[in-house]
């Protein structure tokens, strides 16, 4: 198994303790619940490492502040993200690509970021981790029509792969009710995409992956379709007990 250094961020997550005050044996109020704010939607950018490499990324935040991107390295990033204003601080878990480790021999490690930007637009700042730290910048995809419904017929048919977390092709299909099935070279996939919100270009997604002659692996997550390709794209991104998988189909077919 091949050991890679991440170019993306892998610190500790900070756990914030309230106390309640002397007297009444009252606690301070929970936190709210995180919030995406104006940071909403598909985006694409760059994370630059402090030791000079860079990787590109394609990330989601939904508006409860969940959020996951995947890097070009092949690299999965998961957490949650918090807005106030233009300001945004985030952490999470990201995980290794198939086949591969981080340094330590594990195969996720935790993050945290902090920016600031405007949305709908751009949002830049730092990440830190315990093997590396650097800054990122990402654009706002609009061409990905986020905020307009996804009629599943118009873009149900044939798919076929232009990236994966393998790194190995696939070719797949998905109905117009959600189910998606395919398969690479060493097994096949069977999986059902569900909107979260049927306004916006959003999906919870379920994929099962079974290698030939082996247990499935199940995985979860998030998908969107990216309407800035012509033919349009699909960006999976799921992770699950036995890793990640994650892929960009694009539609070839009906």
């Amino acid at each position: 198994m091949r050991v890679t250094s991440s170019l993306l961020p892998a610190a500790g997550l900070m756990v914030l303790l309230a106390c309640g005050g002397g007297g009444g044996g009252t606690s301070a109020p929970p936190p709210p619940p995180a919030s995406a704010g104006a940071f909403e939607g598909p985006w694409n950018g760059t994370l630059v490492s402090n030791t000079g490499g860079s990787v590109s990324a394609t990330a989601l935040l939904l508006a409860s502040g969940e959020m996951r991107y995947v890097a070009s390295n092949g690299i999965q990033a998961v957490g949650t993200l918090s807005a106030t204003g233009s300001s945004a601080a985030g952490s999470g878990t990201m995980y290794a690509p198939t086949g591969y480790v981080f340094p330590g021999n594990v195969a996720s490690l935790s993050y945290t970021i902090h920016g600031s930007g405007t949305g709908g637009s751009v949002l830049s700042g730092t990440y830190t981790s315990a093997y590396d730290s650097g800054t990122f910048a990402f654009a706002y995809n609009a061409g990905a029509k986020y905020a307009s419904p996804v009629v599943l017929a118009n873009v149900a048919g044939t798919y076929a792969s232009t990236a994966t977390s393998s790194g190995f092709p696939i070719n797949g299909r998905l109905t117009s009710t959600g189910a998606l099935s395919g398969s690479d070279a060493f097994g096949t996939l069977t999986g059902t995409l569900t909107a979260v919100d049927p306004a916006k270009n959003a999906f919870r997604v379920n994929v099962t992956y079974t290698p030939t002659g082996q247990a499935g692996r199940t995985y979860a997550g998030l998908a969107f379709f990216d309407f800035s390709y012509s033919p349009v794209r699909l960006q999976v991104q799921t992770t699950g007990g036995a890793g990640q998988f994650a892929a960009e189909l694009q539609l070839v077919g009906p």
